[in-house]
C-alpha cells in the first residue's frame, strides 16, 4: 500500500458508513479530490462507491515550464526547512484571525480568514483580479509566518494540481535598491543567483522569460525595516513599475504603512489588505495547552487557567502575538522552568515586562546545559548559555551599525577590529611566511639559498599569481565581491559554459576566449616544445594557462537549489585550495623555466619550490576565506564571537533564533534583534533593515563634471565657477568648462598594493628599506594621475529640454530623446564590469530605442547621460529640471 495525499475526505452530505440495512443502495461511498494510489476498504461495502481520483500531473511540455517546476521544487524543500525550524506546524499552527483592513488601503476587496486554514487564504489570493495582497500587523503578529505558510501552500498547489498557480519567491526588500535597479531586473539577478542551475531556455537563464511572463508571484518581506527614504521609494517604484497584470505579497508593520500612505501619493494599488487581530488569550490557552509536555501538566496549569479567566491580565495581553507566544513555548518547555511564575502580578506588573522576561529567556532556553548521550559518537554541540547571549548580542550590533538586517560571514571583515588588523596581519603573516620558506628551503640537502636569486624567483610567482586573480575578476566584474557556489572544475565542459554565460565582457569576446582559449593554448605550447625559448614556455606555461584556468575555476555553480552560508564557506575554501594544488605549481613551473636553458637542460627545483610557495602564499592571502579567517580569529580572540562560528550560528538557527535565506542569516524578528542589541542598538521604526544613508544635504564643493563633486546651487544670475546655467520654461542648458577629478584608478591601484605587500613581506625583501619604496610610489602616482586629469578644463555641458537631453564632455556627446526613454535617475557608474565610484545621470531606455556607444552602457539596462557628482545628491536647479522637463520620468 502506498501512503497517500488526502484531499477532501468523505463527502459529509452523503455519508461514508453503512445503510440503513443490508442491500441498501442509498448511501454512497464519495472520494473526491484525491491523489490516492491504492485504495482499501476494511469491512463490507454497503451501496456504491464512487472515486473522482484526478490524474496525476502531466511533466512539462515546455523547457520553460520544466524550469519553473524545479525552481518550485527547490523552494518547497527551502521553505519546509525554514518551517521546521520556526515550529510552524508543531502542534498546529496558532489560530491568527486576519481581517480585511481599510485603514491603510480603503475600499478594497473583503479578504480574511484564519492562519491556521491557510487553504482557503491561498485560494482567496488566488481569485484576487490581479493577485496584490497586503499583509499588515504590529511587531511578532506573524505576517512572515503567514506569508511562508502562504508560499508553502502555493508550491503544493503549483507543483500537484494546477499549473496556473503563479511560483512564490520570498525575498527581503533589503537588497533592491529602488532608486537604481528596477524591480523586475532585480528580481531576475536575486533568481539568477540563487537558482544558477534552473534548466536553461533558448541556451539563456530562464529566470528573465519566468518575471516577463508573470509566472513569478514575488512574496515581498521587511519593508518597514528599511529607512524612512528607502521605504518611500521602494513603494512608489512598485507602483510604477510592477505592471497591470503583476501580482505581489507586501508584509509591512500597519504604522509604518499607514506613514507611508499618508505622506505619499504614488503608493501601490493592491487588490485587498488583512491585518492581524490580537491572539485570543483562550485561543492561546488551547494552543499551549497541545503544545505542552503531558508530564507538565501541573507545571502549566495556573498560566493556562489565568489566559481563560483573565484575558486582560499583563500576560494574556503580553501574549496576544505569536512571536510572545513562541518566546514562551520555547522558555519553558524543558523543567525545572515554570511558566506559573508569570501570573505573579507583583513580578510583573505590566505587559511590556512580560515581554522583556520572554526575550530574556529565549536565548538560554535554546542553548541549555544538557548532558549529552552517552551513546553517541559525535554528541551536539554545547553553549554556554551567557556566553551565547553576549555573542548574539554582538552580531545584532554589529548588523546594527554595517546598515543591515543580513548576518554574511563575508561581512565580518567589515568589523572594525579585523579593519584595524588587516594590514599588520597581513605584514605579519608575510613576514612568518618568508622565514618559513627560507629555513625548510635552506635546509632541504641539495638545495642552495641566494637571497637575490630566492627573492626574485618567489617575488615573480607572486606578481604572476596576482595578475592570475585579477584576470578572474576582470573576468567576472564585481560579482568577486560576494562569494558564491563555485562550479565543479571535474566537469570542465559545464564549466566553460558557466564562465561564458557569466562574463562580463562582450558576447563576442566572451565567445572568442572560451572557445578559442584551448586551441590557441596547446598551439603555443607545441610551438615551443619543436621550437623552445624560455620566455615563450613561461608565458604559456606560467600565464596563459594559469589565467585560462582561473576563469573556469572561479565560474559559478550550475546548481538548483539556493545557496547556504556553509555551501558558499565550503566553495571559498575549496577554491582557495584547488588554485593552490592547480594553478600554483603551474605558475611555479613557469618561473622554474626561466633558469632552462639548452646548455643547462635541468632546472633548479629549489627555485621552482620556492615558485610554488609564493603563488600559494599570494592565493592564500588576498582570498575572501583568508579575510574570513583573520575576522573569526580577531573576533574569537577578543570574546565576541566562538571560535566555532559557522557551527553556532547552525545551532542558532536549529533553535529557530535565526532565519537562513540567499546564502545569510537573519534574526527571526526585529524584535528579537533590536533587544539583542540593547540600548545601543536600533530602536527607531526604520530598524536596522539597510544602510543609514545622510539625509539629502546641498552640495557643495566645485562645479560639476564628469566625477567631480557638484558644485553649489547657482545664484539667480545663473553663472558660477565658470558655469552659465540658461533657464526657460522649455530648456535648461548648464555649459562651460570645467575640470575633471578621477576616482576610479584607485581601485587597480588598491590591488597592486596589496599585490606588492604580499610580495615585499613574502619574497624575503621586507629587511630591506628599498623594497618598500612601491608602497609609497603608488599612492603618489594615485594623486599624480587626479591631478593631471584635474589640470585641463574641459569642455561640459548638460542640455535638458521638453524632447531630449544631451550631454557633452570634451569630444564626447550623447542625445537621448524622451519619447526613448522609459525612466531617468541617479545611479551609480559601473565601466565594463567596474565601479568608477562616481555617480551620473541615468536613463532607462525603451524597448528598439537606438543603443548608445559602449562608453556609455551601465548596469541592469541603463545607460550614462553624464556624471555629476562624487555623492548621490543633484543641485536643485538641475532637480528642477529634470522634473519639469522629463515628462514624469524623473525618479527623485
Amino acid at each position: 500500500m502506498t501512503e497517500a495525499e488526502p484531499g477532501r475526505g468523505p463527502d459529509p452530505g452523503r455519508g461514508a458508513g453503512p445503510g440503513p440495512g443490508p442491500g441498501s443502495t442509498d448511501v454512497r461511498n464519495v472520494v473526491t479530490d484525491s491523489t490516492v494510489h491504492y485504495l482499501v476498504q476494511i469491512g463490507v461495502l454497503n451501496g456504491e462507491l464512487h472515486l473522482t481520483v484526478p490524474p496525476p500531473p502531466v511533466p512539462p511540455a515546455t523547457p520553460l515550464g520544466l524550469a519553473e517546476e524545479r525552481l518550485a521544487r527547490s523552494l518547497l524543500y527551502q521553505w519546509r526547512a525554514e518551517a521546521d525550524a520556526w515550529d510552524m506546524a508543531d502542534p498546529e499552527p496558532l489560530a491568527v484571525r486576519w481581517v480585511h483592513s481599510r485603514t491603510a488601503l480603503g475600499p478594497g476587496r473583503e479578504l480574511g480568514g484564519r492562519g491556521d486554514r491557510v487553504g482557503t487564504m491561498a485560494e482567496a489570493l488566488l481569485g484576487l483580479d490581479h493577485r496584490r495582497l497586503l499583509i499588515l500587523g504590529g511587531a511578532g503578529a506573524g505576517k512572515t509566518t503567514l506569508a511562508v505558510l502562504l508560499t508553502l501552500e502555493l508550491l503544493a498547489r503549483r507543483l500537484t494540481r494546477d499549473e496556473d498557480v503563479p511560483v512564490p519567491v520570498v525575498l527581503s526588500l533589503e537588497s533592491w535598491d529602488a532608486e537604481r535597479v528596477n524591480f523586475h531586473d532585480w528580481l531576475v539577478r536575486r533568481i539568477t543567483e540563487e537558482h544558477p542551475g534552473l534548466p536553461r531556455v533558448d541556451g539563456l537563464h530562464p529566470a528573465a522569460r519566468l518575471v516577463s511572463e508573470r509566472r513569478l508571484l514575488p512574496v515581498l518581506d521587511s519593508l518597514d525595516e528599511l529607512p524612512e527614504h528607502r521605504r518611500t521609494a521602494v513603494l512608489g517604484a512598485l507602483g510604477r513599475q510592477l505592471g497591470q497584470e503583476g501580482g505581489v505579497v507586501l508584509i509591512c508593520r500597519t504604522e509604518a504603512y499607514r506613514e507611508l500612505v499618508t505622506a505619499q501619493r504614488d503608493v501601490l494599488r493592491v487588490d485587498s489588505a488583512i491585518e492581524a487581530l490580537p491572539l485570543d488569550p483562550a485561543d492561546v490557552a488551547s494552543y499551549l495547552r497541545q503544545a505542552r509536555q503531558p508530564s507538565r501538566a501541573m507545571e502549566w496549569a495556573p498560566l493556562l487557567a489565568e489566559l481563560r479567566a483573565e484575558p486582560n491580565s499583563p500576560v494574556s495581553r503580553a501574549l496576544s502575538t505569536p512571536l510572545m507566544v513562541w518566546l514562551l513555548r520555547r522558555g519553558y518547555e524543558r523543567a525545572p522552568a515554570d511558566p506559573g511564575e508569570l501570573v505573579d502580578r507583583r513580578r510583573f506588573a505590566t505587559a511590556a515586562q512580560v515581554e522583556r522576561h520572554l526575550l530574556d529567556r529565549i536565548v538560554p532556553a535554546s542553548f541549555p546545559e544538557l548532558p549529552p548521550a552517552p551513546d553517541r559518537l559525535h554528541p551536539p554541540r554545547q553553549w554556554e548559555p551567557e556566553r551565547a547571549r553576549e555573542w548574539l548580542s554582538h552580531l545584532a550590533r554589529l548588523m546594527d551599525r554595517q546598515g543591515s538586517a543580513e548576518l554574511a560571514w563575508w561581512r565580518l571583515f567589515g568589523a572594525p577590529l579585523p579593519r584595524a588588523l588587516a594590514v599588520p596581519a597581513l605584514i605579519a603573516v608575510g613576514i612568518a611566511l618568508s622565514l618559513l620558506f627560507e629555513l625548510v628551503l635552506g635546509s632541504v640537502p641539495g638545495g642552495r639559498h641566494r637571497t637575490f636569486g630566492f627573492g626574485t624567483t618567489l617575488g615573480l610567482s607572486v606578481t604572476l599569481a596576482g595578475g592570475v586573480r585579477m584576470a578572474g575578476q576582470a573576468w567576472f566584474g564585481d560579482d568577486t565581491v560576494t562569494p558564491r557556489r563555485r562550479v565543479n572544475p571535474l566537469r570542465f565542459a559545464g564549466a566553460l559554459r558557466s564562465a561564458g554565460r557569466n562574463g562580463r565582457l562582450g558576447r563576442a569576446w566572451r565567445l572568442t576566449v572560451v572557445i578559442g582559449g584551448p586551441p590557441v593554448i596547446l598551439a603555443l605550447g607545441l610551438f615551443q616544445v619543436l621550437e623552445p625559448s624560455t620566455a615563450g614556455l613561461m608565458t604559456v606555461v606560467g600565464v596563459l594557462l594559469p589565467g585560462y584556468l582561473m576563469i573556469v575555476m572561479a565560474a559559478p555553480s550550475d546548481t538548483v537549489d539556493a545557496a547556504t552560508p556553509d555551501a558558499l564557506l565550503r566553495s571559498e575554501r575549496t577554491s582557495v585550495l584547488l588554485t593552490m594544488v592547480v594553478l600554483a605549481p603551474l605558475i611555479a613551473l613557469g618561473t622554474g623555466l626561466l633558469g632552462w636553458s639548452r646548455a643547462r637542460p635541468l632546472m633548479d627545483w629549489t627555485d621552482t619550490l620556492a615558485a610554488w610557495c609564493g603563488a600559494c602564499a599570494m592565493f592564500l592571502l588576498l582570498s575572501p576565506w583568508s579575510r574570513w579567517l583573520l575576522a573569526r580569529c580577531s573576533l574569537a580572540l577578543a570574546g565576541r564571537v566562538p571560535w566555532a562560528l559557522m557551527t553556532f550560528l547552525r545551532d542558532a538557527h536549529r533553535a529557530g533564533l535565526l532565519q537562513r535565506t540567499a546564502g545569510t542569516y537573519r534574526f527571526r524578528n526585529l524584535r528579537l534583534q533590536q533587544h539583542l542589541a540593547g540600548p545601543g542598538g536600533s530602536g527607531g521604526s526604520g530598524g536596522p533593515g539597510t544602510a543609514r544613508l545622510p539625509a539629502p544635504r546641498a552640495p557643495s564643493g566645485t562645479a560639476p563634471a564628469p566625477g567631480t563633486a557638484i558644485g553649489a546651487p547657482p545664484p539667480p544670475a545663473a553663472s558660477w565657477r565658470g558655469l552659465t546655467v540658461r533657464r526657460d520654461p522649455a530648456s535648461y542648458l548648464l555649459s562651460g568648462r570645467s575640470r575633471e577629478v578621477t576616482l576610479a584608478h584607485w581601485g587597480p591601484l588598491g590591488a597592486l598594493m596589496g599585490l606588492q605587500l604580499v610580495r615585499t613581506t613574502v619574497s624575503g625583501t621586507w629587511d630591506h628599506l628599498e623594497a618598500w619604496a612601491p608602497m609609497v610610489g603608488l599612492p603618489v602616482i594615485g594623486l599624480l594621475i587626479m591631478l593631471i586629469r584635474f589640470l585641463p578644463r574641459r569642455r561640459f555641458e548638460l542640455h535638458i529640454t521638453d524632447t531630449f537631453i544631451a550631454a557633452r564632455w570634451g569630444r564626447h556627446r550623447c542625445r537621448y530623446e524622451w519619447s526613448d526613454v522609459d525612466e531617468v535617475a541617479v545611479r551609480r557608474i559601473h565601466s565594463r564590469g567596474r565601479d568608477a565610484r562616481v555617480h551620473g545621470i541615468h536613463v532607462r531606455l525603451r524597448p528598439g530605442a537606438p543603443v548608445p556607444p559602449a562608453r556609455y552602457r551601465g548596469r541592469d539596462g541603463w545607460f550614462l547621460v553624464q556624471s555629476v557628482s562624487i555623492g548621490r545628491t543633484l543641485p536643485p536647479d538641475i532637480v528642477e529640471a529634470l522634473a519639469d522637463l522629463s515628462g514624469g520620468r524623473w525618479r527623485p
